[in-house]
């Protein structure tokens, strides 16, 4: 009896401590010269995925003879899913699942809102652009 109390706590417990979901597009940007002026996550109907629109810009670095250009980029979260109920984001990654946000609809349009614990990275390295979402369950 205890074996068996065991085994159903276990197969109810399937929430990851840790998942990391990383981006598997790497678009291009300048390797130096510029900082990302933005970045902001959206869910994109048409594509039903998390995406992330992320802007840099050398309009710190122009001087007269070279301008301030910006440089506009969409990296997609493919493993990151829209629950049945429309507004929960759920992440996956090797069998394992998490809820790592919500869509917010409002007047405006729509806000993505990750929950506490889970961090937003984007940053560049040798020109190309990488996305993570991280959750951390210790976090929380």
């Amino acid at each position: 009896m205890i074996l068996a109390s065991a085994n159903a706590w276990a197969a109810s417990y399937s929430t990851p401590v840790y998942m990391k979901i990383t981006s598997p597009e790497h678009p291009t940007t300048w390797t130096s010269g510029a900082l990302q002026q933005s970045r902001v996550l959206r869910w994109d109907s048409s594509r039903q995925m998390l995406v992330a629109d992320v802007k840099y810009s050398s309009k710190f670095y122009e001087d007269s003879a070279n301008p301030g250009q910006t440089d506009d980029h969409q990296v997609a979260f493919p493993n990151v899913r829209l629950a049945a109920n429309g507004t929960d984001l759920i992440a996956s990654k090797h069998g394992e699942s998490v809820i790592i946000g919500r869509v917010e609809r409002t007047f405006l349009g729509q806000n993505i809102v990750l929950n506490k614990g889970v961090d937003f990275n984007v940053h560049r390295e040798s020109g190309k652009i990488y996305a993570s979402l991280i959750y951390n369950a210790l976090m929380q």
